[in-house]
């Protein structure tokens, strides 16, 4: 298997449960509030790695009630 660069796609199937959601959206908010207090550079690198998981927590949401 190759290994994915920054613009390549990948899908793969995963097993998510509800507490590991759970845990998944408090990541995200933990990581919002971080990107807001450290700030520059750093935060906003903070902020877009929250933002991926956003979109992560969303994918997953958006398969589950299909």
């Amino acid at each position: 298997m190759g290994v994915l660069g920054m613009l390549d796609k990948a899908t793969v199937t995963i097993s998510v449960s509800s507490i590991e959601i759970v845990a998944l959206k408090k990541l995200s908010l933990v990581s919002h509030v971080l990107a807001q207090k450290i700030g520059g550079s750093a935060g906003d690198e903070q902020k877009c790695l929250a933002t991926v998981l956003d979109d992560i927590i969303r994918q997953i949401e958006i398969k589950a009630s299909a």
